[in-house]
């Protein structure tokens, strides 16, 4: 009976967060100017029944909501109950100082994180760093960061950069998420810089970490739409046998509508043609 006490406790602190998901009390409280903090976001301090743990956020010295999302860090600008978005900003680019983020961050450490999720095709910009002049990138180079040994650009695209889309003569060191609303990208840093004072968003769907712990992946209908279907990925080799049984059922199917409809037909329509035949053969004359 002692050794059950333990177990029972694991599994009432593991149901907990699932229905403070399912069931969430109201609580709302404030930071600056993000009012209404509420579920599933909380502030650190707040009672313990507010928001969900996964999605805390803080107030600092000044009075700024905060995100620490990765190990970075970033202002809330704006959360969007309705849509389930939330609008971030890098601590480091808010202001549009010259710099680097405070940290790098591209789509695949969203994508895989599991509590916020992204278009596929984004927009980043990315710092590259290069060993010598790009006459190309000129107008987007970093004049904080450059000097005679390497010069620092900022690319802006939309999608994200790896290694190998970029000369040989230059590394990517930071890489920043980040929206934009027109056609025509910003090319010159400091049009780049003007863009990411502006933020991204963020689409979170709560339930989606349970799905994934159960196993499963979220599929969203849209890249716009808050609504998933949890479905379970089913490793190669079940894939496999489910497609050699349905094969040898579609088979077995065939056979059986070949013997009955064809077959069979052709087997009596003989016998009656071999009957026929040798009842002529027996007629005397």
């Amino acid at each position: 009976m002692r050794n059950s006490a333990p177990i029972a406790l694991l599994i009432i602190l593991l149901f907990i967060p699932i229905q403070a998901r399912n069931h969430p009390l109201p609580c709302s409280t404030s930071c600056g100017d993000i009012h209404n903090i509420g579920y599933p976001f909380r502030l650190k301090g707040d009672p313990p029944h507010c928001g969900d743990p996964d999605y805390e956020l803080y107030c600092d010295n000044h009075n700024r909501t905060i995100l620490n999302f990765h190990a970075g860090l970033y202002y809330v600008n704006n959360i969007s109950y309705d849509q389930h978005l939330i609008r971030l900003v890098d601590i480091n680019l808010a202001a549009g100082n010259c710099g680097l983020p405070y940290r790098s961050l591209g789509l695949e450490e969203v994508m895989g994180d599991g509590r916020y999720y992204r278009q596929y095709f984004s927009p980043h910009a990315t710092f590259v760093r290069c060993s010598k002049e790009i006459n190309s990138m000129g107008s987007s180079m970093v004049p904080c960061l450059s000097g005679n040994t390497s010069r620092v650009y900022l690319n802006y695209t939309n999608y994200m950069l790896y290694d190998s889309d970029i000369t040989s003569d230059c590394d990517i060191i930071a890489m920043v998420l980040s929206d934009h609303k027109v056609d025509q990208l910003p090319s010159s840093y400091e049009e780049i810089q003007r863009t990411l004072q502006l933020g991204f968003d963020l689409r979170w769907a709560v339930e989606c970490m349970d799905c994934r712990a159960d196993g499963g992946y979220c599929q969203f209908p849209t890249q716009d739409s808050s609504r998933f279907h949890c479905s379970k990925e089913d490793d190669y080799a079940t894939q496999l046998w489910n497609a050699i049984l349905f094969l040898a059922y579609v088979f077995v199917i065939g056979l059986i509508l070949f013997c009955r409809y064809i077959l069979a037909p052709l087997v009596i329509f003989a016998f009656l043609l071999h009957k026929c035949f040798s009842s002529r053969n027996r007629i005397p004359r």
